[in-house]
């Protein structure tokens, strides 16, 4: 599993955040505290890694740029990235605990019922493995 640094964490949540894909100018703006160098090192990592693709091409200014996106599977490894983080102190926190923070970061009404609609399948399915 590919272990993401901070930068390349805080990228790939712009582009993830981003309904179109960016360039790295773009990508700078967004964050205080990156700098282009530092966006076009990481965008090389994380192409080389397959966590970002080229979309295409576009004019910034008076340059040709590359627009990126990120894959869906930059999706997996932060998800994996999240479970190893959680693996390390589950014995103090309860998944339920995890669950319930997470759920009132939610500001989205919509979102938030839609997310609890989730839950419930995922815990009816497990009762029933239970069962089993």
């Amino acid at each position: 599993m590919a272990q993401l640094n901070p930068r390349e964490l805080d990228v790939l949540n712009i582009l993830w955040r981003s309904e179109e894909a960016m360039t790295s100018t773009d990508i700078v703006n967004e964050m205080r505290g990156l700098t282009q160098s530092t966006v076009i090192a990481v965008l090389r990592k994380l192409l080389k890694d397959g966590l970002v693709e080229v979309d295409g091409v576009t004019h910034s200014g008076k340059v040709l740029s590359r627009t990126y996106r990120p894959t869906a599977a930059s999706k997996e490894i932060i998800m994996d990235n999240f479970a190893a983080d959680y693996a390390s102190f589950k014995d103090v926190i309860a998944q339920s605990d995890i669950c319930a923070a997470i759920l009132h970061v939610e500001e989205h009404p919509d979102r938030l019922k839609a997310e609890i609609k989730k839950l419930k399948t995922i815990i009816s399915d497990c009762e029933k493995k239970l069962k089993a």
